[in-house]
């Protein structure tokens, strides 16, 4: 028994080597590293339906051209033109959601939507810039008529009129600000020089938010809005600069004063004239200012 040679044990190697030849099972070469997949067949046919879907009109967003009323005048970047896109279906469902409509962001959030320029800010645009924007926005997607109601200024009986928004321009205006975007006014009664500047609708929001919120706070029957903007308005009375003297000067501002700066800002405001002929049941013709409602993006059909 001690001579007796004890018989390796078969390697699992060579196990599965005799298992692979009694069935003759040939193994594939081992290819280390990753195959390069082979493109599909070019197919001329599918890459004309592609391409007809990449390029065909009725399925790209489209857009204007609309020119500023402040020709970027006031504006750093000097951009007097904007490309807007058209408004689509999807846009009416923003126009629509009533939590935007109530805290009155829905308009904001539109522009932002549709204006396509490379920086534009929409919280600093002038007001008449935006308006005119949103003018373009509402003729181009539900018409130029808008229904209005309008007051007869010989009875003040108010009458059903359609206006034809088309026939809107912009307003005149004749004096041009300063390299840094100022008007000087002379102030009547004081006998001053104030020097102002044109607010953004952005900072205009804030001041309405502002007066609300101190009109809240101290339990007060109005805001002070008007005031709160012509303090903002104001950059310089007679050469002085400082914050606190230019908002203790306007607090016991003669109402003259104020008046004639108030008509400054009116008269030196890029916008659209909404200024429109109207005509009553008799023939009558007179103008009035256009009031726009809520209903400006809400046709009746």
């Amino acid at each position: 028994m001690e001579n007796e040679k004890i018989p390796q044990k078969e390697s699992i190697a060579d196990s599965l080597k005799k298992f692979k030849d009694q069935r003759g099972i040939i193994d594939e070469p081992n290819v280390v590293g990753t195959s390069i997949p082979k493109p599909p067949a070019y197919n001329p046919q599918d890459y004309e339906k592609v391409m007809s879907k990449e390029t065909d009109p009725d399925l790209m967003m489209s857009y204007e051209i609309v020119k500023l009323p402040s020709g970027g005048k006031f504006y750093k970047h000097g951009i007097s033109e904007v490309n807007v896109e058209y408004m689509t279906s999807r846009d009416e469902d923003l126009l629509t959601t009533p939590s935007l409509i109530e805290s009155g962001t829905v308009l904001d959030i539109l522009l932002k939507r549709k204006i396509k320029t490379h920086g534009i800010v929409v919280e600093d645009l002038l007001a008449g810039d935006r308006n005119a924007i949103i003018l373009f926005l509402r003729s181009s997607s539900y018409g130029s008529d808008y229904t209005v109601q309008v007051a007869d200024p010989r009875s003040g009986i108010q009458f059903t009129s359609k206006v034809d928004l088309l026939k809107l321009q912009y307003k005149e205006v004749s004096e041009q600000p300063d390299e840094n975007g100022h008007f000087k006014v002379e102030l009547p009664m004081r006998k001053k020089i104030a020097v102002i500047r044109l607010l953004t609708s952005g900072e205009d929001n804030q001041l309405y938010k502002k007066a609300e919120a101190l009109k809240d706070a101290y339990n007060l029957d109005y805001n002070e809005y008007s005031t709160l903007r012509l303090k903002a308005s104001v950059v310089s009375i007679e050469g002085k600069t400082d914050r606190g003297y230019i908002d203790k000067f306007i607090d016991v501002m003669p109402a003259l004063d104020a008046f004639t700066i108030r008509k400054k800002i009116i008269e030196v405001s890029p916008d659209v004239d909404m200024e429109y002929e109207f005509m009553a049941k008799d023939g009558y013709k007179f103008n009035a200012q256009l009031s726009v409602g809520i209903d400006f993006f809400f046709p009746s059909t």
